[in-house]
């Protein structure tokens, strides 16, 4: 692993261009660590949904721009957020 030795620069036009060209893999440590870190063992979860319901919820997606995976996960939290109907 290098040192990473900062030059003092002249202007931000320098700066930013040596910084844009710096390959930072050089200056880390050799031992599989640094790209390392902790996750919450979460995953997504596959649920089967009816073709029909898919088409209007592919229809509804392109409409608004964006995936279906974001519509169904936006009108979940919706749904899940909402207060409670007793009887």
């Amino acid at each position: 692993m290098k040192a990473l030795e900062v030059p003092v620069f002249e202007n931000y036009e320098e700066e930013t261009a040596f910084w844009d060209a710096l390959d930072t893999a050089d200056f880390m440590p050799d031992d599989d660590e640094w790209f390392r870190f902790d996750t919450p063992h979460k995953r997504a979860v596959r649920v089967a949904i009816l073709p029909q319901i898919a088409e209007e919820l592919i229809h509804t997606a392109q409409k608004q721009g964006v995936s279906i995976e974001t519509l169904v996960n936006v009108l979940l939290l919706e749904h899940l957020r909402e207060p409670a109907v007793t009887s």
